[in-house]
């Protein structure tokens, strides 16, 4: 694992209030384990400012509803582990996935360019971001605004930006297969807890892939 850097980013949407707890647990758990291999490790987060668009989108709506206007909300990004902290001085911070009033809307394909930004700028040889979601990018403001796809499509276009310049994206589904977003995924089943099937899953997929 030396030479390696891990990055955890988990939508901080509504729907996966449900489950912050084990989540939390879940990244804590893996970041302290990775740590101690010899990597480095990040856990981040994603959601935006307000629902339903909040000021963007009403200026979108008071300036005549252009066409394409892109996303009328505000990103909420936020670090909760940077790759320089240890876990123990980082341990309280992770704990504040459990603040439910962070958790709004998620507007992926923003956040995973954010992510896969800050690993690029780390010195390690080999780039690795997990993705904890429940499902596709959501924002009812910019689903309004745009087509139908248009977050997923954003999603899918830095998916294939960032897999060309060597980052190893892994969309890890809570309760939920993931496979059409990535193409590479695990299932987290939270319903069991975090089994050892889980963790086996988990260990595979840390390691190197043979071109």
């Amino acid at each position: 694992m030396n030479q390696c850097s891990v990055s955890f980013l988990i939508d901080c949407s509504g729907s996966m209030k449900g489950n912050a707890e084990t989540i939390t647990m879940m990244v804590d758990l893996l970041s302290r384990a990775i740590e101690r291999s010899g990597a480095k490790t990040e856990v981040l987060g994603f959601s935006t400012n307000a629902w339903n668009g909040g000021k963007p989108y009403r200026r979108w709506m008071s300036k005549g509803r252009k066409k394409h206007p892109g996303r009328p909300n505000e990103i909420d990004h936020r670090i909760f582990k940077d790759a320089d902290t240890t876990w123990r001085h980082a341990n309280r911070s992770i704990m504040a996935l459990l603040k439910l009033d962070l958790y709004r809307e998620g507007i992926d394909g923003e956040a995973v360019h954010w992510a896969c930004q800050r690993l690029l700028s780390q010195p390690s040889q080999r780039k690795l971001l997990y993705v904890i979601s429940d499902g596709c990018p959501m924002d009812s403001a910019t689903n309004l605004a745009n087509d139908d796809y248009y977050l997923d499509n954003h999603l899918q276009h830095v998916l294939s930006q960032y897999a060309k310049q060597g980052v190893e994206i892994c969309g890890l589904g809570i309760n939920l297969d993931l496979s059409q977003l990535y193409p590479q995924y695990l299932i987290a089943d939270l319903h069991k807890g975090l089994d050892n099937h889980f963790l086996d899953d988990f260990i595979f997929s840390l390691r190197v892939k043979r071109r």
